[in-house]
């Protein structure tokens, strides 16, 4: 396992993609936290309300998509560049390398997590004092928004392997997860809220602890999100044991 360990971080350090999603993440994060700062509609002091706080810096878990992306690439990657084959007949137990990608992506997703969460932080800190105040550093909603931001990435980096492992075709799997996320998701939320809510997407948003009273509570949706990334991870984990590894 701990050669196992070694050879996937070295193969995730030295893709020139991991850092490009990282990039993309900050900076994604960066212009989440900017864009309700500059849309308040009032006094400087607006600012300081609870949910424009909590919404500032939910920015940070704007690019947190990303990691479900790089955790894509890292398990469907060894279908994709053929590298199937070796890597199941060098460790003939392939739970072994689907448990090692989780781990190696959990920690991917704990740093694409910190990362946007200390720029959405620094980002809010510089505009509230370009207005004359002090982002409240205080209150327990800043860092209760901030930790929950990067739990939800650590998860999500899970999920990306989960997804990869089923699909076993990057584009695929990336493209419907996409238009999940972003597109059929948010629409079916908008439609039927009370239902919705308990979909995964949602779930991290009330996780990430998203101003809306149409979530769900912090503790049933953290609930929701492990448990479908749960099942894809065992479903991922049956699907790489069945598979033909060149096919």
């Amino acid at each position: 396992m701990r050669r196992l360990l070694r050879a996937e971080l070295r193969k995730v350090t030295a893709t020139p993609v991991t850092w490009w999603l990282l990039l993309a993440t900050v900076a994604i994060g960066i212009l989440g936290t900017l864009a309700p700062l500059i849309a308040v509609d009032g006094e400087p002091v607006d600012l300081l309300a609870d949910d424009q706080v909590r919404g500032a810096l939910h920015g940070a878990a704007g690019g947190s998509i990303l990691v479900i992306v790089a955790g894509i690439i890292g398990m469907a990657g060894e279908w994709r560049f053929g590298q199937a084959s070796q890597a199941f007949l060098t460790t003939p137990r392939r739970w072994r390398v689907v448990a090692v990608k989780t781990a190696v992506y959990m920690a991917v997703g704990a740093c694409y997590g910190l990362a946007a969460s200390a720029a959405a932080a620094a980002t809010a800190a510089a505009w509230y004092d370009s207005k004359g105040l002090g982002l409240p550093f205080g209150r327990s909603s800043v860092w209760l928004t901030l930790v929950g931001c990067v739990v939800v990435a650590v998860l999500f980096g899970v999920l990306g392997v989960a997804l990869g492992a089923i699909a076993r075709r990057q584009v695929p799997a990336i493209v419907v997860m996409l238009a999940w996320t972003v597109l059929v998701e948010p629409a079916l939320f908008a439609a039927a809220p009370r239902v919705l809510r308990w979909s995964p997407g949602l779930a991290a948003l009330s996780l990430r602890r998203q101003p809306s009273a149409d979530l769900l509570p912090w503790a049933p949706a953290a609930a929701v999100l492990i448990g479908v990334i749960a099942i894809a991870l065992a479903l991922g984990v049956r699907m790489v044991e069945r598979h033909d590894v060149a096919g």
